[in-house]
């Protein structure tokens, strides 16, 4: 049954990313062939400069409304599934987990195309049209892990902003008719009180630091001796902070959804 909500997600947000994402490319491309067409005619009239620079300022900005128009086409998918949407979908013999875990994968797998897009973008609208090399590092095992741990960071970073979103909205859904400013609100609570959770935990962190200085100066001095085992160790930390964060935020939504879903 999750594969069939992964399949419903993907057809019902593609029928709006793709045409967003067609749309964006092709100014792209207009953006590029009228670079290419206005670097060897230099005595084109002033008025023309000024309308292609307002043609590249309004593409980047094309390009910031993809990454926004993916980010809120997937929310407002969670969004939906906690109002009249629900009524249906939750009616289904389906645990809610699945539902969460289907709209999370399919949020975080557009979020991934949307990055590479977003480098092909720049790639047209600055006229080189695949002329973009990248540079591969040597594919050593420590290179191979720092990239791995790097790329699993990425995606957990973007799961636990989605995660936030979703229970935002969840907790805007126990407030009926007025959920939508509910789930605003709790949005920009729950932010803050996330953040003043971490400042707390660093400060505790740098006191214990503090209380055993001999034991973190030796640990310094091993990071410095092997700066790689060091890069290592620091993104399986912080990839197991993030994974904590978003187990935390599913359990709370997945609670929400299970036991105080209120779709009035």
């Amino acid at each position: 049954m999750l594969t069939k909500l992964l399949q419903y997600e993907a057809k019902a947000t593609a029928r709006v990313l793709l045409p967003v994402y067609g749309g964006v490319l092709a100014l792209c491309l207009l953006t590029g062939i009228c670079d290419r067409l206005n670097v060897p005619l230099t005595d084109l009239p002033g008025v023309l400069g000024w309308l292609g620079a307002l043609l590249a300022l309004l593409t980047v900005l094309a390009l910031v409304f993809v990454l926004g128009a993916c980010v809120f086409v997937n929310v407002q998918r969670f969004y939906k599934l906690l109002g009249e949407q629900g009524y249906l979908l939750l009616s289904l013999p389906v645990p809610a987990w699945k539902h969460i875990a289907a709209k999370l994968l399919c949020a975080c797998a557009w979020l991934i195309v949307t990055f590479p897009f977003l480098f092909l973008c720049g790639d047209v609208m600055s006229g080189r049209f695949g002329e973009l090399s990248i540079i591969w590092p040597e594919a050593t095992p420590v290179v191979v892990a720092q990239t791995l741990l790097g790329l699993l960071l990425l995606v957990l970073a973007a799961a636990v902003a989605y995660l936030q979103f979703y229970l935002s909205c969840a907790i805007g859904a126990q407030f009926g008719q007025q959920r939508l400013l509910a789930s605003i609100v709790s949005y920009f609570v729950l932010g803050f009180i996330e953040q003043m959770l971490f400042l707390i935990l660093m400060t505790s962190l740098a006191f214990a630091a503090y209380q055993n200085q001999t034991f973190w100066v030796e640990r310094l001095a091993n990071s410095i001796a092997a700066p790689e085992t060091a890069s290592i160790v620091l993104l399986g930390v912080a990839d197991l902070f993030l994974l904590l964060v978003a187990a935390i935020h599913w359990a709370v939504t997945q609670w929400l959804i299970t036991r105080r879903l209120n779709l009035a």
